[in-house]
C-alpha cells in the first residue's frame, strides 16, 4: 500500500500530514463496498436500530442535491461529531460498523494515529442521529470503561501507553482509558485541515458558563451548533467519547503560531521551546534593523520623516512563500499583476482577522501583510485563491480591486509570497509585517509587558517625544534617513522599541487630509508643493486599501489602531499561550472514580444498536420523496 497523507473532500485531495489509509487505497475500509467485507453476506449481521433491509451504509446530503461540488458542501458542514469505539483497533470498528450494523463514519483513528478515510465527506454517513446531513464523524480507537488487565495486548499497550482517568458526563461518572499522544497529534492535524477546507465548521465545542467544555447534552436542537461536540452532547443515551479533552484539542487547532516567513528557513513555525522561539524573533529583528532599507516599526517609512509605520519589514526573495502566522480569516485582499504595480513595487496585500483567547482574555485583532507578488499560475496559488475562483468576490480580486471576503485560513497554511518594493527601479524583495487592534490587548493578558504610546495627537506623523527624540540625533525633530538607519542597527535603545505598543491613525487610511498633512509637516518642508502632491500619488496614494465605504468587524470607523511590533507580538503570544492550561478540569486522575456504575442504558459505540440512524437516514430513495425541504432542515433528533 503507497503512503498517503491525503483525505479526499469532493474528489479533491488535501494534505494533512499525518498517514492516511483511504477507501481508495484500501477497500477493506471503503463503507461503498456493497456487502460485508469479512464474510458473503450482503446485509448486516446486527443490524443496528432503524436500518431495516438497507444494504447502503452511507446516503448523499440532501441539502447538497446533485450538486457535489465542495462550495456546496462547505454551505452544509457544520459539525465535527467525535466518538470512541469500545474496540481494540480501528479495522475491528470498521468491521462491526459495516459487516454488523450497517453504518459508518467518515473517520477512525487507530492507536498509533493512524488515519483511516472510509468515505468522501460529501456523502453523509451512519454515525450521529439528528445531525448527520450537516456533520462528519470519527471514531477514536479506545476500549473505554473495560479497564481490566488484559484489555489492551501488552505489546500495543508498551507500544501506544495509555492512562485511565475519570470524567463525568450528564452527572454520571466513568472510569475510563484516555487517549494516546499519536491520537490527539492526528486529530489536531486533522482538524487544521479541515478548518482551511470549511468556513462553517468553526474551531469551538460546547462551554458551560464557565468557559470549560461542557460535559452533557446541549440543551435545544442539537443542529443550531456549528463546531466539534462528542456523541453525547448530541444524546444523553451516550457517553462516547468519554474523557476525549475538547479543550486541548481545540487549542491545538488553534495554538500553533508562525511567522509569515523565517528568511533562511523553509518552515515558518515558532519552535516550542522558548530559548529558540527567541533565537528566531533575534535572528528576524537582525534581518529588519540590520539591512539599512527602512521599514522599521513604529516610525521610518520612506527613509525618512516622522509618518507613522505600524510594521516591519522582513526580506527574502521575491516568490518565497508567506504563511498566515495565526488561524482566522482572511478578509480583504488586493492583488495586481506587476504591470499594474506604482512605481515604488508591489501594492499587493492581505488582511487577516484574528479571534483568541489567550490567558482568559478574548483578543480580536488583524495581521497585514503588504507587498505580495502576483500569483500568476493557479499552481502557485495558496488555497484561498484557488478556491476563490468559484466565489462571488472573484471578478474583483481579479481584476486588482480591493476585496472584502470571508475565507478561513489555518495558522500557517500559505497565504502569498514575496513580493518586492523599493525605490524605483531598484526593488528588493520584501514584505510589510503589522499586527494591530482596536482595544489595547496588552493589560488583558500581561500587564506591563508592552510600553504604551497615545500618539494619536500627531495626526499621521509621530510626535511622541520618547519615541522621536532617542532617533533625532541633531535634536532638529525631524528624522532623516541616516538617523533613523544609524538608530536601528546600531543603537542599543532600539531594543526597548521591540516593546512599544502604539495608539495612533492608520497609515492605510484613505483620508483627504493626507495632503493636507504633507503640507503642513515640518519633515517636507524642503519641497514644493507639486513635489509633495508627487510624493503623495507615487508613493502614498497606491497603498491605500482603508476607505471610509469600508465596513469589517473589528476595524474602526476613525481608522485609529493599537499597533504592536509584530515580531514581538508572536513570540510573546507563543510564550503566553505555552503557559495556558490546557487539560480540561472535569478530566481526573484514576484515584477520583467513586465506583459507582453508570446507568446501563447509556452506552458507548461498542454496546449501542442505536443513536446513530433517524428517520432522515433511513427513509431514502423512493420513499426520501416525502420529506419536504423543511422536515431535512429541521432533521430528527433522538428523544432525550
Amino acid at each position: 500500500m503507497a503512503e498517503n497523507s491525503s483525505i479526499i473532500v469532493c474528489d479533491q485531495r488535501f494534505d494533512v500530514g499525518r498517514r492516511v489509509i483511504t477507501f481508495q487505497d484500501d477497500p477493506k475500509i471503503s463503507a461503498y463496498t456493497p456487502h460485508c467485507v469479512t464474510h458473503d453476506g450482503i446485509f448486516p449481521t446486527s443490524p443496528a436500530k432503524g436500518l431495516g433491509t438497507i444494504a447502503t451504509r452511507y446516503r448523499g446530503r440532501r441539502l447538497i442535491g446533485a450538486d457535489r461540488s465542495l462550495s456546496r458542501l462547505q454551505q452544509v458542514l457544520k459539525q465535527f461529531v467525535v466518538h470512541h469505539d469500545g474496540m481494540g483497533t480501528s479495522r475491528d470498528c470498521f468491521r462491526v460498523l459495516h459487516d454488523e450494523r450497517g453504518l459508518s463514519v467518515h473517520f477512525l483513528i487507530d492507536n498509533n494515529g493512524d488515519i483511516f478515510q472510509t468515505l468522501d465527506l460529501v456523502e453523509c454517513g451512519f454515525q450521529a442521529a439528528g445531525v448527520n446531513e450537516i456533520s462528519i464523524g470519527v471514531e477514536l480507537c479506545s476500549r473505554g470503561d473495560k479497564t481490566e488487565p488484559g484489555t489492551y495486548p501488552a505489546e500495543m499497550y508498551k507500544k501506544y501507553p495509555r492512562k485511565t482517568v475519570t470524567c463525568t458526563i450528564n452527572t454520571h461518572q466513568w472510569l475510563s482509558w484516555n487517549y494516546t499522544e499519536e491520537q490527539y497529534e492526528s486529530m489536531a492535524a486533522l482538524g487544521r485541515t479541515l478548518a482551511r477546507i470549511f468556513p462553517g465548521l468553526p474551531q469551538v465545542c460546547p462551554q458551560g458558563a464557565d468557559g470549560e467544555p461542557l460535559w452533557a447534552t446541549m440543551a435545544g436542537d442539537p443542529r443550531d451548533f456549528a463546531g466539534y461536540l462528542g456523541h453525547y452532547h448530541v444524546t444523553n443515551q451516550k457517553w462516547d467519547p468519554g474523557p476525549w479533552d475538547f479543550k486541548r484539542f481545540i487549542q491545538s487547532i488553534r495554538g500553533r503560531l508562525f511567522y509569515p516567513a523565517i528568511p533562511g528557513k523553509e518552515k515558518a513555525e515558532v519552535p516550542d521551546e522558548s530559548e529558540k522561539a527567541l533565537e528566531v524573533a533575534h535572528d528576524l529583528y537582525e534581518n529588519n534593523e540590520g539591512e539599512g532599507e527602512g521599514g522599521y516599526f513604529p516610525v521610518g517609512p520612506l527613509g525618512e520623516t516622522r509618518l507613522w509605520h505600524g510594521g516591519s519589514h522582513l526580506r527574502d526573495e521575491r516568490g518565497k512563500p508567506l504563511v498566515a502566522p495565526f488561524g482566522g480569516k482572511l478578509v480583504l485582499a488586493r492583488i495586481k499583476k506587476e504591470d499594474d504595480w506604482p512605481g515604488v513595487g508591489s501594492n499587493n496585500f492581505v488582511l487577516l482577522r484574528h479571534e483568541m483567547a489567550v490567558g482568559g482574555a478574548q483578543l480580536k485583532f488583524f495581521t497585514l501583510l503588504m507587498h505580495l507578488d502576483a500569483e500568476d499560475s493557479v499552481e502557485k496559488m495558496p488555497q484561498w485563491m484557488k478556491s476563490g475562483q468559484e466565489k462571488k468576490w472573484w471578478k474583483d480580486l481579479a481584476a486588482g480591486e480591493v476585496t472584502p471576503l470571508e475565507q478561513p485560513v489555518a495558522a500557517g497554511e500559505l497565504i502569498g509570497h514575496f513580493g518586492e518594493a523599493g525605490k524605483s527601479g531598484a526593488w528588493k524583495g520584501q514584505v510589510h509585517f503589522e499586527i494591530f487592534s482596536e482595544e489595547e490587548m496588552g493589560e488583558k493578558v500581561q500587564p506591563g509587558f508592552w510600553k504604551t504610546f497615545d500618539g494619536t495627537k500627531g495626526g499621521r506623523f509621530c510626535a511622541v517625544p520618547e519615541i522621536v527624540q532617542p532617533i533625532d540625533a541633531n535634536k532638529s525633530w525631524t528624522l532623516a534617513h541616516s538617523e533613523v538607519v544609524a538608530f536601528f542597527q546600531k543603537n542599543a535603545a532600539r531594543e526597548g522599541y521591540r516593546k512599544f505598543a502604539v495608539k495612533h491613525l492608520s497609515e492605510w487610511g484613505d483620508r483627504n487630509d493626507w495632503e493636507i498633512s504633507l503640507n503642513r509637516a515640518r519633515d517636507f518642508a524642503g519641497l514644493s508643493k507639486p513635489a509633495k502632491h508627487k510624493l503623495f500619488t507615487d508613493q502614498i496614494e497606491p497603498f491605500l486599501w482603508w476607505g471610509d465605504a469600508l465596513t469589517i468587524d473589528g476595524l474602526p470607523a476613525e481608522k485609529v489602531i493599537w499597533g504592536y511590533h509584530p515580531i514581538t507580538f508572536v513570540l510573546w503570544l507563543h510564550d503566553r499561550m505555552k503557559g495556558t492550561a490546557q487539560t480540561a478540569k472535569a478530566i481526573g486522575v484514576a484515584s477520583d472514580y467513586a465506583g459507582k456504575k453508570p446507568p446501563s442504558e447509556i452506552k458507548d459505540d461498542a454496546e449501542a444498536t442505536d443513536g446513530f440512524m433517524d428517520d432522515e437516514d433511513a427513509l431514502f430513495g423512493e420513499a426520501a420523496k416525502s420529506l419536504d425541504l423543511e422536515k431535512l432542515a429541521a432533521g430528527y433528533p433522538d428523544e432525550k
